[in-house]
This record gives C-alpha cells, structure tokens and sequence, in this order.
C-alpha cells in the first residue's frame, strides 16, 4: 500500500501526494539523470526516497528531527531532502561554502540529529563529529572508504514507507539557513504549503518549461536550486542534475545531453563566458536561460544575449523566506517592451505584492518604498527567533528589506538592499544603478559599489572594478562614463581596482567584506 488518504484541503499539497504521483505516474522518460550515466525513473525515484524516510525512523529518529544535508548536488541528495519530509522531520541543506565554524553554529543552534554528507565533505565532517554535540547519526554517500562511526547511504534504504496522503500541510518540514553575511545565520523554517506554493508559483510559469532535460546546476542548498527543482518535479519533467557549477562542467552536460534550460546568477554567466571552454554553438538548443539570486548589470545582460542569441531570457526574483516572487519574461528583455533593470511581475494571483512605507501603507505606483510580499510561500518563522521573526512578518506580509517601486504595468524595479542604500548629502543613492551605470564601461569586467565614510556628505560613493583582462580604467575615465548615464551625485567619487570581489555561495558580492576595512579606519579614527 503507498498511502492512506483522510482528507487534505481543496488546492493543498504535501510533500507525500508529490512522491505518491511520481511513484504512480510512470512517463517513460528518465525523471532524473547525472553525468555518471545514471538515470532514475519516476517509480524509481519515488521508492527510494520512501526507502530512505523508513530508513530515518528505522534509527529512532523522532518526528521534528532536524536531518541535516552536506553534500554537492546528487540524485541522493534529493531523495535524502524529500525522504526527510515525509519522514515527519525537517531537511535542514548546509551551505557548501561554509566554514566549519558555521557549520558547528547551524548544527548547534537547531540541535540536528543526523547528518547525510558525501565524499567532497568527510574531512570536515570528520571534525564536526568531534565537536557537535547533537549529532547522532552520520549518513555517507559516496565511493570512497565508508568513514568510521558511519552508516552508509545504501544501508538507509529500508522498506518504502507508507505516505500520509493526508498529512496537515502547515507541517514544518524544511529549513534553510542564511547565508550569514551580515551577523549569525538564521533559520528560515517552511512548512510544506510554502514549500510547495513557491515550487507550483515556478511551475505554473513555465520555468523551466520544454520537456528536454533541465540542467540543475545552481546548489540545491539554495533557494534557486531546490526552488528550480521542484517545480521540475512538479512538472513531470526530466532534470539532468550535476554536482556543481564549474564552466567545464555547463558545458560539456551542454554538450552531452540535449538540454533545454537552466538557471545560473549573474557571476556565474560571467565566469562561463569568459572561460576557454565556452563556445555560443554549443548552446543552440538551449532554448530558456532564466537567471537570479543576484541583480544583474545592464552590461552583462547585453553580454548574455550576445552570447546566447536564440535563447529566451527569464529573470525570477525572490528570497529564502518568500519563495520565488516576480518573473521578468521574454517579452521585456528587447523591443518597445525591454524594461532593463526590472525584476518582473508578480508571478501569481496568490501573490500580492506591494511597494509600503514603513507603517505599513501601500504607496502609489512609481514610488520608492519596501518591497513587501503577501504569499501562501512565506515562511512560517526564524527558528527560534521571535523578535527576529515580528521584525519582518507584519499584517500577513514579508517584508523583504529591499527597496523599489512598481509602474503602471505591475513591473518592479529594485533599486537596493535597505542596508546598500547610500546616504550622500541626504540624497539616496541606489547602488544597483550606478553598477549597471559602470558595467557598461568597455573596460570594466565586474563592479560592486560601496558607501565609505566622507566628512563632508556623510558618505561617498565608491566603486570597487574588477577590470577587464589588460585594462586599467582611470577614476577620471569611469566618472565621465558614469555622468553620461546618471546624476552628478550618484557617481562614484572614489574606484579601487581589485583582482575579484568577494562572492558568497550564490557568487552574490558580499558588501561587508569590501566595506569593512573602510568603517573600520574610520572608527578607530573617531574613537
């Protein structure tokens, strides 16, 4: 028997009814393939991951434990993600980039039970054990030597368990930490509703949308990866998953399997384009890019449809609390209707999404406030951080900390993170725009802009420039290249040329990190 059913709500989905279709709905097309040669069908994917929540109990692990996952991107991972959830507990991914330290916080501060890790992780999982506290259980995936103290992968797949077709969907079931560029990470807790209302909001958008395969290349610690992934899955579509981006990697699974589409952040087109490897023929029958989890830069954009001429451009913007919010289609990225810069429309009917001031009122279209989203894809909580979780879940809403405003068309347009938002001489300088200002310099590779501390104006703008290979653009070049395109004020006053800007995991620029040794000087100045 697969499961019992005892009611679920009209237009409600849980994480069992998932696996319960894929299990009994047989395409014939592998569901899943990697580039090992691999290839599961929907019957097999959907046994193996009910193998593995049976496998979860079978160790004594009680509903709400905290499974944690450490890994590059596998077709285990996604059995051990999903096989969690409808285990009755919590999938709790681990950013890959993270430092042991970090690690230890996220696992101690969730008190995780059980942690499934491959190969590429042993050592420092192997240090972890030392020093964790809650941890019990550690699940290796992989070929080499099965760690000491360690259960294997295959061991866990125990008799399938049966689904509970009828499990309350406002069950907590996932959790994703932050990345913690600004302070400790938090936790971010949905249920399976939001999971799923975000997955549905994807799907029914059409991302990906051909029935070729979909590259899963972005981390499946991430938001734009297992959001990615599971209106794939959603969908009944095939997915190529790789274990990582890596140029060589897009290209050669490019190259290999007829793919149709994939999602990759702004950096890392960069880092795709300008690789050896890379050549435009080889991505003709790419026919969808869709791309986020950073601004992109009127220069890079020009770049990519350079480079990918035939291929449709999509960009989604959300966040790990809310779920995939706006889509920027096709239609917008050229012609009468190109808007550059814009983050889309809301993707959904269940979405509203709203431009407020900081009481909270709906201000009219085209001004700038707080991005704030109303969805059934909102979290439900930071784990255990109350004060943390008021501060940004008001009146039914999310309220995102970035700052923008809608047209008369519904389109918005993002013009900072609150905390990025330069003060100059009371004037508000957004730094998206003047980056996408600067990108657009023949010389100039890659840009983040900054405020530092200035006497006069409080604070200046500042670019940091990752020149192109050869160039050394002058400060005097980059401001009358800036002035052309915005006011005098919001141009940089100061530029730093850098070999490469800091990047989190999502190849996100991580401000602090360029801020900090400016604010740091100065505190020690005035203190």
């Amino acid at each position: 028997m697969v499961g019992t059913h005892t009611g679920v709500p009209a237009g409600a989905m849980n994480f069992d009814m998932l696996v319960n279709h894929l299990q009994k709905v047989d395409t014939g097309i592998p569901l899943f393939k990697d580039l090992g040669g691999r290839a599961f069908s929907n019957p097999q994917f959907a046994t193996r991951t009910r193998q593995f929540a049976k496998g979860l109990q079978d160790m004594g692990l009680e509903p709400g434990a905290r499974v944690a996952i450490l890994s590059l991107n596998s077709v285990e991972y996604v059995e051990a993600m999903i096989g969690t959830m409808i285990a009755g507990m919590i999938s709790v991914p681990l950013n890959i980039r993270w430092s042991a330290e970090e690690m230890l916080y996220a696992i101690g501060h969730s008190s995780m039970s059980a942690i499934v890790y491959d190969d590429t992780f042993a050592p420092m999982v192997a240090a972890i054990k030392e020093r964790s506290e809650s941890l019990k259980h550690f699940i290796h995936v992989g070929e080499k030597e099965q760690p000491e103290g360690t259960k294997a992968y295959a061991d866990c797949l125990s008799e399938p368990i049966e689904l509970e077709l009828g499990r309350d969907v406002e069950t907590e079931c996932f959790m994703s930490y932050t990345g913690g560029t600004t302070g400790f990470p938090k936790g971010v807790v949905h249920t399976h509703k939001s999971m799923l209302a975000s997955a549905n909001v994807v799907a029914a958008n059409g991302i990906p949308y051909h029935d070729r395969s979909a590259l899963m290349v972005m981390p499946l610690f991430h938001l734009s990866g297992y959001g990615l992934l599971l209106a794939r899955l959603i969908q009944n579509k095939p997915s190529l998953i790789v274990p990582m981006f890596r140029p060589d990697i897009v290209v050669a699974a490019v190259k290999a399997f007829d793919v149709s589409s994939f999602l990759m952040a702004p950096a890392m087109f960069q880092m795709l384009i300008h690789s050896p490897e890379f050549k435009s023929e080889d991505f003709l029958r790419v026919a969808q890019i869709v791309y986020g989890a950073s601004p992109i830069s009127e220069g890079l954009l020009k770049l990519v449809q350079e480079k990918f001429p035939k291929t449709e451009l999509t960009q989604v913007y959300g966040m790990t609390e809310a779920g995939a919010g706006t889509f920027l289609h096709p239609q917008f990225h050229s012609g009468d209707l190109m808007k550059m810069g814009a983050a889309g429309q809301a993707a959904s009917p269940l979405i509203q999404l709203r431009i407020e001031d900081d009481e909270g009122n709906e201000l009219p279209p085209n001004t700038i406030g707080e991005v704030v989203f109303y969805s059934p894809a909102v979290m439900c909580r930071y784990y255990d951080a109350p004060e943390q979780t008021a501060a940004v879940l008001k009146n039914g809403g999310y309220r995102t900390g970035d700052v923008g405003m809608l047209d008369e068309m519904g389109i918005l347009s993002l013009k900072d993170r609150k905390k990025d938002m330069i003060i100059t001489g009371a004037e508000n300088v957004y730094t998206a725009e003047v980056e996408s200002a600067i990108s657009t310099h023949p010389d100039v590779s890659m840009v983040a802009v900054i405020g530092i501390p200035d006497e006069t104006y409080g604070e200046a703008v500042h670019a940091v420039i990752v020149p192109k290979e050869g160039k050394e653009p002058t400060f005097e070049e980059i401001r009358a290249h800036t002035k052309e395109r915005i006011a005098g004020y919001k141009c940089p006053r100061s530029i730093s040329l850098v070999e490469e800007l800091p990047l989190s995991a999502m190849n996100k620029v991580l401000k602090n990190k360029l801020r900090e040794p400016f604010w740091e000087k100065h505190d020690r100045e005035i203190a």
